[in-house]
């Protein structure tokens, strides 16, 4: 089996220009999503609870520092085997030499599992060992101390830094590094929002087979169904074509009568993910024939999209693709429409920069770039009568945008 370096996906000129602009001389993540992006290597220890800072990713703003990954030695194989990482640098840590450190910067030696004497190697168990000998002079005792050998193997002592975790400055300070270090989320999201080829690859990927998998929950609509029973079905649809479903949703807190049942305006609001980057996807779903007034406010959803179409364009603000739409929804046969919500989409459900802790929903209001990719998100629900709703995802391109979704509007009758 031969393995193959992955693509990049932080987008590095991007990536530099901002640090620039801001006097950031380099980048340190641990939130899982922001360490894959930087690294191209999501750890199988990223999924799994109770393991709170075990990676770190180390970007230097200028291209002649070495970048790094940090990560448990346990998952050094599986690196190998996933097609390593873009990175020139990769840290790994054990078990510290003194149980009672806080932060252990020289390890236990690690050997890794043992290898069996006169066994005919197949090439991938060969790089394993290549592998875990290279690391051999260099394994930290613990993650932080991991993340100090790569913070100074990169040339940062002295530099200033930005984190997305409070805790990495205070930590670095401890073990003596000299840094100032500063804990700023947003600065990444910014990053973030114009993505890479390799991002948009995922992203097509991401939105067909949620989409897909959408579409076959809604055919599993009918009389009395309870909603655990669709969202079931996403969920196994979404596992057979290779990603992970996250929700469902059918308007407000589920059927309001507990079941699903006949000509009962509903909606699909659904949100899963490939490879760690997410489709979101919403239609109008109804079991039987729609009601007049169920095809009239669809109607206007339907004309909201189209007034919202031609400001998808860079240049134009986040705000101004709302009120268009907002505006030709309630003009269209629906003036109790509330609002329309187009959001950046990617590693995160929303990728719009925001303070830490920050109410949901509130965000900055943006100017569209080429590269990004956002979703136009136009819910509505008036309890005791029923929930409509359209959501399509966009990539926005020099001159205009194309659509990851289908072009397919209609109300989905089961």
């Amino acid at each position: 089996m031969e393995t193959t370096t992955p693509d990049i996906l932080v987008n590095l000129p991007r990536a530099a220009e901002l640090m620039a602009r801001r006097g950031v001389d380099g980048l340190v993540a641990r939130l899982p999503y922001n360490v894959y992006y930087l690294s191209g290597y999501w750890g199988l220890l990223m999924n799994a609870a109770h393991f709170d800072a075990a990676f770190f990713a180390v970007l230097p703003a200028r291209p002649d520092q070495p970048a790094a990954l940090v990560m448990p030695s346990m998952e050094l194989r599986r690196l190998v085997t996933q097609g390593g990482t873009w990175m020139p640098e990769t840290f790994i840590y054990s078990s510290p030499e003194d149980e009672q450190d806080q932060i252990s910067i020289d390890g236990k030696p690690y050997g890794g599992w043992p290898v069996r004497q006169d066994a005919e190697l197949t090439r991938l168990e060969q790089r394993w060992i290549e592998a875990t000998r290279e690391q051999a002079g260099r394994v930290a005792g613990n993650a932080r101390g991991a993340l100090v050998r790569a913070v100074r193997g990169a040339g940062l002592e002295g530099g200033q830094l930005v984190s997305d975790d409070a805790r990495i400055g205070p930590w670095l300070d401890s073990a003596g590094v000299r840094a100032d270090c500063h804990t700023d989320p947003e600065l990444f999201n910014h990053i973030r929002l114009v993505k890479t080829p390799a991002e948009l690859h995922l992203m097509r990927t991401a939105a067909r087979i949620n989409e897909e998998s959408a579409r076959e929950a809604a055919a599993a609509f009918r009389e009395g169904a309870h909603w655990a029973e669709i969202e079931s079905v996403y969920f196994a649809a979404m596992a057979r074509r290779g990603g992970r479903g996250s929700y469902l949703m059918c308007g407000a807190g589920g059927p309001p009568a507990g079941v699903i049942r006949q000509s009962e305006p509903m909606f699909i609001d659904a949100l899963g993910t490939w490879q760690q980057y997410h489709g979101d996807f919403g239609r109008c779903v109804v079991v039987g024939e729609p009601s007049d007034l169920m095809r009239q406010r669809h109607a206007a959803l339907v004309a909201g999209w189209e007034a919202a179409q031609p400001l998808l364009k860079p240049g134009v603000q986040f705000s101004e693709v709302a009120e268009a739409a907002v505006h030709a929804v309630r003009r269209s046969g629906l003036p109790e429409f509330v609002y329309a919500t187009p959001h950046a989409v990617g590693l995160e459900h929303s990728e719009d920069p925001r303070p830490p802790g920050s109410q949901q929903g509130l965000r900055q209001d943006l100017q569209l770039e080429a590269g990004m990719v956002l979703n136009i998100d136009m819910p509505f629900t008036e309890i005791g009568w029923g929930s409509v709703h359209i959501e399509d995802t966009v990539h926005i391109t020099p001159d205009g945008f194309e659509t990851l979704t289908s072009a397919d509007l209609d109300i989905i009758c089961v």
